[in-house]
């Protein structure tokens, strides 16, 4: 007798030994039982997870000699013929090559005989979604009211490309994905029966490499018995499917942790030279770090053997939650980029350097702002008094040409709102040249670090400023970061007279170089709204030792 494979041989034979789908072995059971059976069912969900069994299964219970009953006997003429798909009123029909009209209305001739050694006439549709839409139309009237012995079954894995009239006129049993708990046990209870040994860490590759798909876990395990002498371990599953030694992604999870660019990059050039897939380097990579997330979060829930847990415990301090999820979100979307580039090694690294710089969470940055302010008025923290800069003063009631009057005050970082203010105008005028000349004439005054006021002469210039207030609340937040609060007022303020020169003295005690030294700060607005350059370009020049200019 030819070798069967352990998909086959361990294949269910009753409702009860279908694995991980009780919610319909138990409903078709209990519809049995009742004498409830429906004339056409259908069963959809992922490959390998028992559509074709339970449908095997069902067809034993409708005519088996002792039937229909719920449990089928199994050793009478017609279950070990539908066991062997050799049962003359079960036909097994490929929905893939019996897709045309042609066979629907012959299947549609031959419904009208009755069955030859069984109650019911059984038809199994497998790949139904691969039969085309006249077929699907041939095939309606007969769907809908067939003979009374004559029982359809469809098995498919798309749901959703088949038509709605045809799901109208099904029983639809959803099957699900099989948990790996179960899986793993399955291969255990096998493993004692065929005589072979497998150690945890190899159960979990097979268990993780299936999918939730028990025939892709049999057809693995099946390889690893035909090829493995003696125990069967986890280096020889990763050596078999070219999986990464598991060290191998460790270290470069660790590498991600402390940013090592250098060994990140030598450990892929390695990778590549020894001939593994870079694509499957990608995948391990990311179900590691997925379990590394997981076991960091909540270790009862991780999948993951004895042996392991060493390691995760190690690396479960390695990376913050939010960097968790920044990491898992760049490797995926590299995977998904990896299959359709010509030079997937590249993009690979371009990913893996960007995964390993520093990451700043924005939501934590802001709470531990906020805890810092609200110990600071607490009086938890000591906040030494600042006395007023004599610059920034100087800003105070100082006006330009065009009549901008800027007005910092006393407040810290005063100066800095206002170079904000000069780039927002410079910004608005630029973009409405016509409509924001009211701009030109404000006194700006900073009423904190984190408000300032916008005062005009007169109710013409306030509402010109008011249209742009919007505007100038979403710059400033770009800007600094903080959410300013803008306010706009009138007040009768003289600003067309032309300041006299304020004269700071800094006394000798401070710089006994400069004993008097003289400070005149005049701004000429409608110059910096042709001139002034934004402060994150300005930023960028000092890097490279340079200084901005508009041209």
């Amino acid at each position: 007798m030819s070798y069967l494979v352990l998909a086959r041989k361990f294949r269910p034979q009753n409702f009860d030994e279908v694995i991980g789908q009780e919610h319909i072995s138990q409903t078709l059971k209990n519809a049995i039982s009742e004498n409830r059976i429906a004339h056409a069912y259908l069963f959809s969900g992922p490959r390998g997870c028992g559509k074709t069994t339970m449908a095997r299964i069902l067809a034993k219970a409708l005519n088996c000699k002792n039937g229909p009953t719920a449990n089928p006997c199994g050793v009478c003429e017609n279950c070990v013929e539908i066991g062997k798909s050799a049962n003359i009123d079960v036909l097994e029909i490929d929905g893939a090559s019996n897709n045309g009209i042609d066979e629907i209305r012959a299947l549609r001739e031959n419904v009208k005989f009755s069955a030859a050694n069984s109650k019911y006439k059984i038809y199994i549709i497998d790949e139904a979604h691969q039969i085309t839409t006249q077929a699907f139309n041939a095939l309606l009237k007969t769907l809908e009211e067939p003979p009374a012995h004559v029982v359809f079954i469809l098995a498919t894995t798309e749901q959703h490309k088949i038509p709605v009239t045809i799901l109208s006129r099904c029983q639809r049993y959803r099957f699900k994905l099989i948990s790996t708990k179960e899986i793993a046990n399955a291969i255990k209870n096998i493993g004692q029966k065929e005589g072979f040994e497998i150690d945890d860490d190899a159960l979990s590759i097979v268990v993780s490499a299936s999918g939730g798909s028990m025939r892709d876990a049999l057809s693995l395990l099946d390889q690893a018995v035909s090829s493995s002498v003696g125990k069967i371990t986890g280096d020889y599953i990763r050596g078999l499917l070219g999986l990464l030694p598991k060290e191998i992604i460790a270290l470069v999870t660790e590498n991600l942790a402390k940013g090592d660019i250098l060994a990140i990059l030598k450990t892929v050039k390695e990778i590549s030279e020894q001939g593994y897939n870079i694509l499957q380097f990608a995948r391990d990579l990311r179900d590691h770090l997925r379990q590394v997330m997981i076991y960091s979060i909540n270790p009862e829930i991780a999948e993951i053997s004895t042996e392991d847990k060493k390691l995760f415990e190690v690396q479960k301090t390695l990376f913050t939650v939010s960097r968790h999820v920044r990491m898992n979100n760049l490797i995926s979307k590299a995977l998904e980029e990896m299959r359709w580039h010509d030079q997937p090694r590249i993009l690979l690294e371009m990913y893996l350097l960007k995964m390993s710089e520093p990451y700043y969470n924005v939501g934590e940055l802001i709470n531990r702002i906020a805890d810092l302010e609200k110990n600071l008025k607490s009086g938890d923290y000591f906040a030494a008094e600042i006395p007023p800069s004599p610059v920034s003063s100087a800003f105070a009631n100082k006006k330009d040409d065009s009549g901008i009057v800027a007005a910092a005050g006393d407040i810290e970082g005063g100066a800095d709102l206002i170079s904000v203010w000069k780039e927002i105008v410079s910004e608005i005028t630029k973009k409405h040249p016509l409509t924001s000349q009211s701009l030109l004439k404000t006194l700006v005054k900073i009423l904190s670090p984190k408000s300032v006021q916008i005062t005009v002469t007169n109710k013409f210039d306030y509402e010109g400023v008011q249209e742009f207030q919007e505007q100038i609340s979403k710059l400033y937040q770009r800007k600094t970061g903080n959410n300013i609060a803008v306010k706009i007022a009138v007040e009768d303020i003289k600003i067309d007279e032309k300041p006299e020169k304020e004269e700071i003295v800094i006394a000798e005690e401070e710089q006994p170089q400069a004993a008097a030294v003289q400070y005149e700060v005049e701004e000429d607005f409608k110059e910096s709204a042709k001139t002034a350059v934004p402060q994150h370009i300005q930023d960028i020049a000092k890097k490279f030792g340079g200084k901005a200019k508009k041209i």
